[in-house]
Formats: C-alpha cells, structure tokens, sequence
C-alpha cells in the first residue's frame, strides 16, 4: 500500500511541477520587458517600451533614464530624473513630476525641469519648467488632466498583478 502512494506522489509532483511552470511562461506577457519586477537590491516596473522606472535607494528615490537619441534640445543635460514624485501614462504619452533640482549651466540657457513628457513612439523627451507650461503642452496632445499616480503605488500594483493599464495585451 505504502509502495502504490509513494509511486502516486512521484508521479503527481513533477506533473504539478510542469503543469505550475507551464502556466508561469502561457502567461499575458512573452516580452521580459513588461516582466522584470527589478532584483533583490532594486525594485523596477515598465512604462512604454523602452522607458521604465527603478528605486535603487533613497537618495535618488524613483528614476527614469531617458533615452531619446539624438536627446532633445530642451533637455540634453538631463540623462535620468531623479526622484520622481507622480506619474501619469495615456494616449501613448508618459508625464511626470519630480522635484529633483538638477545642477544646470544658466550661463548657456539650461532651465531646472520638473515637468516632462515623453512620447516613445516619436523619440520625443521635453521638459518644462512649470506647472502651467505642461499643462498647455499635454492639451494640445489631447490631454486635459493627467491620471498621477505616485510610482511606489504603480510598483505595487505591477508586482501584484503583473499588469498595468498600459501595458500590451494585459488586463
């Protein structure tokens, strides 16, 4: 009797096996991009392809390395955002706010930017110097009000559910 369970329990644990890691790799999402969940020292959650954001430590807090090649003109000094406070993703758009002073040469017209749009799909990464000046330029993208969301609140969400309302095919 004891031989037949044990010969059961052989074979129902590796068909369990197979069966749970069959349905971690059919899930929602193929791409590892829309995946990674950062590592044990880092915590990380996609934007649009390619942008993401990561929390390393508290100095920086949430970060963006921004990514447009050849950069923007109004941003060329900027290569990542730095502690970023609120984040909002629609019609392809990414916006976000952070506080962060970056050092600037005022000498030659660099401004300190808290407000930024990135829109992947056309390689374009802008940053405004206030509040009235991003939301002009996000109504004229059709945007009127900006869905923040704070990043440690989008990073809970993703690593629960592996999902976010940008993300393709996720729901």
């Amino acid at each position: 009797m004891q031989i037949k369970q044990l010969r059961l329990c052989l074979t129902i644990i590796p068909f369990m096996i197979i069966l749970v890691s069959c349905s971690l790799s059919f899930g929602p999402q193929k791409d590892p991009f829309y995946t990674d969940v950062g590592t044990l020292d880092s915590a990380r959650f996609p934007l649009i392809k390619p942008y993401y954001v990561i929390y390393i430590d508290k100095e920086y807090s949430w970060q963006m390395p921004l990514l447009a090649n050849p950069p923007s003109k109004d941003i060329y000094y900027y290569y990542n955002l730095h502690d970023i406070r609120k984040i909002a993703v629609e019609n392809g758009i990414i916006m976000i706010y952070t506080p962060f002073t970056e050092d600037v040469d005022q000498s030659i017209g660099q401004k300190v930017l808290h407000w930024f749009i990135i829109i992947p799909d056309k390689n374009v990464e802008t940053g405004l110097d206030t509040e009235q000046a991003f939301l002009d330029y996000i109504k004229q993208l059709g945007v009127q009000q900006p869905p923040w969301v704070e990043p440690s609140e989008i990073y809970q969400q993703f690593f629960k559910t592996g999902c976010l309302d940008w993300i393709p095919d996720c729901k």
